[in-house]
């Protein structure tokens, strides 16, 4: 009985061994499916990882770029701005100057508006004066006589400084002597009047030949 039952148990135990067998290949298959799978999706993820990377840092190089460019774009900037304020400094400073010289223009310009209004005052004094003369000679003419001193009118000696040439000339040789004393003056009509009424001691009558 024993002799009959132990071949069918070693039959029986080989056929589950068997069988265990195949199930463990099919797993290893399924295991090895999975972990290719597995390898493959690795390799995928890491493909795709790979293009975002250089993707990115593309970006990050071009970003790089651009604020390289902005910078030298704010540092000419920077330029521009010191070399406008240089500029506008230099204008102020110019401007000062030429207020300053403004002012001093406008200086000299009161200045010489009241020079031009002294001048004014003794043109219209020395043309008063003239008139003075023309009215007295006027005066004198009309009397028919006329002074020994009114040579003195001529331009030669008129608003001259008398010399001792000019008191020994001819036009003066009745009044020589005496225009000697006055040598170095101005002849001007005030001394001319002062001469007149202080020593008109030889009128002339035009008629008479005295």
């Amino acid at each position: 009985m024993i002799t009959v039952l132990f071949p069918l148990f070693y039959l029986l135990s080989t056929t589950v061994s068997v069988e265990a067998n195949s199930n463990r290949m099919e797993v290893l298959d399924d295991i090895l499916k999975r972990l290719r799978a597995a390898k493959e999706g690795i390799a995928q993820v890491k493909a795709n990882f790979s293009n975002e990377f250089e993707v990115a840092k593309s970006r990050l190089d071009r970003s790089n770029e651009t604020f390289a460019s902005l910078g030298n774009t704010i540092r000419n900037t920077q330029v521009e701005i010191q070399n406008e304020k240089d500029q506008l400094t230099t204008m102020k400073t110019n401007m000062v100057g030429i207020l300053a010289r403004l002012n001093r223009t406008e200086l000299d310009l009161a200045g010489l508006n009241d020079v031009m209004s002294e001048s004014t005052e003794k043109s219209e004094s020395i043309k008063e004066s003239l008139n003075q003369t023309l009215r007295e000679l006027e005066t004198a003419k009309k009397k028919e006589v006329y002074s020994r001193w009114d040579v003195l009118y001529s331009e030669k000696f008129l608003n001259k400084k008398l010399t001792k040439e000019m008191a020994q000339s001819q036009e003066l040789e009745s009044t020589r002597n005496f225009l000697g004393l006055f040598v170095g003056m101005n002849i001007t009509n005030d001394v001319i009047r002062y001469l007149k009424s202080r020593h008109e001691d030889n009128m002339v009558c035009l008629h008479s030949g005295i």
